[in-house]
């Protein structure tokens, strides 16, 4: 087999995000969470994460930067940026700052996520994404972070899966703020894609030449049978998970059941300049009356990527190239901003990240506009209600010492890097 070449300025990277590496935030939902027993399955708690508050930050992105990326997705934390409601910290900007300059002199590319799963307690407990005023919140953050580093970034990114937020923390109780009622999960997501497109047009206000996206959580959900009860299932799963969101920021409009009745938002349509894809597998969804929190759909696939509470679901390839080209009808440029696999021991990582990285490849052939991938992650993280169970870094890390070690695969998708291509 020949080799696989991808386009010229394509972006490798890695990505994390904020409260999974940084540190010492003690000031969003999750570090209120993490302190109520049982909520954290393995019973960890996030504590100095990878350190990158404190410094490392710099040195993990070397390594990176020396395994020939040459972009990375980070996050920003709000509760460190405006801890109280309209006070905003202007040593925690220079800290971002820094670690942005940092990465322009490692060659590092920038793709920025304003929000990534946490909010500053303030936000949290006036109702969260319930809170109507939490679009303006929002707006005024994007705002401020465009004004403080628009010039350090190349690509923004508003929300990170919000709506797998909204599920987990509003619909049901595995994350914060465990509300567990699907209608507050409904009202979550609304106001996410409010907040969305009113800090998407805040951004475009003050530069218009700024680029500005969204992630979206993209599983392959399938009928495992072909009965009809397991089709309907599979598309109302898929509709809640990605079809509603898509529609959403296609037309503008904001459909039942996300509303009692339609609403057109103001500014929400093609309020997107890329979309972001995470990807992890394929999920096989069979009707089961007793799931009335998913939709009546039971995931069933095997062999599975499991952790205590978190299925990624089937390996599954062919399912992200079939995403891609699913969502290349947008007509905008497509990253894959998360791809990875739960493996400690390393011991399919290699074999994963080569099979993804042919499944974007073989979506570029058939004419998707693939700009970037993005594998998660850089180093072992806090994994959200997983704990530190789960290790899907390409650099293990010893979370009492902080002591970091190339994985062998770290190599492998550092030849995919240095050589723009995928080798025979």
């Amino acid at each position: 087999m020949s080799s696989r070449a991808f386009p010229p300025d394509f972006l490798w990277g890695t990505s994390t995000s904020a409260h999974q590496v940084e540190g010492g935030n003690d000031n969003n939902d999750w570090s209120e969470w993490e302190e109520i027993p049982g909520r954290i399955h393995d019973g960890t708690r996030a504590g100095r994460a990878c350190a990158w508050w404190e410094g490392m930050a710099e040195e993990d992105l070397a390594v990176a930067a020396r395994l020939g990326q040459n972009a990375h997705r980070l996050g920003l934390e709000w509760s460190r940026l405006e801890p109280e409601e309209g006070r905003f910290d202007d040593a925690a900007f220079a800290r971002y700052a820094r670690i942005l300059d940092r990465m322009r002199e490692l060659g590092l590319r920038a793709m920025v996520t304003l929000n990534h799963c946490t909010l500053p307690r303030w936000v949290a407990h006036a109702g969260g994404w319930e809170c109507s005023a939490a679009v303006t919140w929002f707006a005024r953050f994007a705002r401020k972070c465009l004004e403080a580093l628009g010039t350090r970034v190349q690509l923004w990114v508003t929300l990170n899966e919000p709506a797998a937020v909204a599920g987990a923390g509003y619909a049901m109780d595995e994350w914060p703020p465990g509300r567990g009622n699907l209608f507050a999960g409904l009202r979550a997501l609304s106001t996410m894609l409010r907040a969305h497109a009113a800090a998407y047009r805040t951004m475009k206000d003050i530069d218009p030449r700024c680029t500005v996206g969204i992630v979206v959580n993209a599983p392959l959900l399938e009928a495992d049978r072909a009965q009809a009860a397991d089709r309907i299932v599979a598309r109302l799963q898929d509709w809640s998970f990605m079809g509603a969101v898509i529609y959403a920021l296609e037309t503008g409009l904001l459909l039942p059941p996300l509303r009692a009745v339609p609403k057109r938002v103001p500014f929400l349509r093609r309020s997107f300049d890329f979309l972001g894809l995470n990807y992890y597998g394929r999920y096989a969804v069979r009707f089961d009356a007793r799931e009335q929190h998913r939709l009546f759909g039971r995931h069933v696939q095997s062999p599975t990527v499991r952790g205590a509470v978190v299925d990624w679901g089937q390996v599954s390839p062919s399912g992200l190239t079939r995403q891609l080209l699913r969502y290349a009808r947008l007509r905008v440029p497509l990253y894959v901003t998360e791809n990875g696999i739960a493996n400690g021991a390393d011991t399919v990582r290699n074999g994963f990240v080569r099979d993804h990285v042919a499944a974007v490849h073989e979506a570029i052939q058939q004419g998707a506009d693939v700009r970037g991938y993005f594998h998660w992650s850089l180093v072992d993280n806090f994994e959200w209600s997983e704990g530190w169970a789960p290790r899907f870094g390409l650099l293990s890390l010893d979370v009492a010492t902080q002591k970091r070690e190339l994985r062998p695969s770290a190599d492998a998708y550092a030849a995919i890097c240095r050589a723009n291509a995928l080798g025979p």
